[in-house]
């Protein structure tokens, strides 16, 4: 008689668990190049439809690349969401977390990179006090208008640490910076809605407007995800973390 060559049940048990193993291993990091991926595509759609909306706005106002005459100073931001609502086809307006049907769209948003609070807790932002433009698949954009005379004016803010903590002087004071800000106003906006991550630099970015265009700033903010994502290079540039974790330094 021939003999048959077959796999006992113990190999055949050990070989899922390798399976397994490896699968446990790989299946995060596949699932989130795939949320990333995705993220980065509707990020495009929306700086597209952002963008787009300003210089049909420009046109019509005919104000071709000037954007201050958008971000009137005798009008609020509420106001200034409103006026653009119109170039945003089959979107809507939330003036605040009050109105009907807003309340989801106002939640916690973590930085891209790790800022803390004086208690080295990671600390996060709201956006809460912003109107915001709702589009049609969920996607939001807040609106901030800076009130600035042609867009330029002195500021005054303080020192801080690379994690966003004041820096302070020897007599234990908050050491003012004076700088000229030469912004319109800026937008917040979030990718796919109150779906997370919630995150500056994976799913909400902030975008400021000048005069003559807009450009993106502040690490922490998202800024270098978005650089990398309108160049291109598609990557986002985040760190992980949990609101309110504890850091020792």
């Amino acid at each position: 008689m021939k003999k048959k060559n077959a796999f006992t049940l113990a190999e055949v048990l050990i070989t899922l668990s390798i399976i397994g193993i490896v699968a446990a291993l790989t299946l995060p990091t596949l699932i989130q190049k795939n949320q990333d991926k995705e993220l980065i595509s509707r990020t495009k759609k929306v700086y597209s439809e952002l963008t787009n909306a300003l210089l049909m706005a420009q046109q019509d106002l005919g104000v071709v690349g000037d954007n201050s005459f958008l971000f009137n100073t005798t009008d609020n931001s509420s106001v200034v969401a409103q006026n653009l609502l119109k170039y945003f086809k089959g979107a809507t307006y939330c003036k605040n977390s009050s109105q009907d049907g807003c309340e989801k769209y106002y939640y916690d948003v973590k930085y891209a990179t790790l800022q803390l609070d004086t208690d080295n807790s990671a600390s996060v932002t709201s956006l809460n006090t912003y109107p915001k433009i709702i589009l049609p698949n969920g996607e939001y954009i807040s609106v901030v208008n800076s009130k600035r005379e042609n867009c330029v004016s002195k500021q005054t803010t303080y020192k801080t640490d690379e994690y966003g903590r004041p820096v302070l002087d020897e007599n234990g004071e908050k050491i003012p910076v004076i700088y000229t800000a030469s912004t319109c106003g800026y937008f917040y906006f979030d990718v796919n809605g109150p779906k997370n991550p919630n995150q500056f630099g994976r799913d909400v970015y902030q975008l400021f407007v000048n005069r003559t265009g807009t450009h993106v700033s502040n690490a922490y903010l998202g800024a270098k995800s978005l650089i990398n994502i309108l160049s291109g290079k598609d990557e986002l540039e985040y760190e992980s973390y949990s609101k309110g974790q504890q850091f020792e330094f």
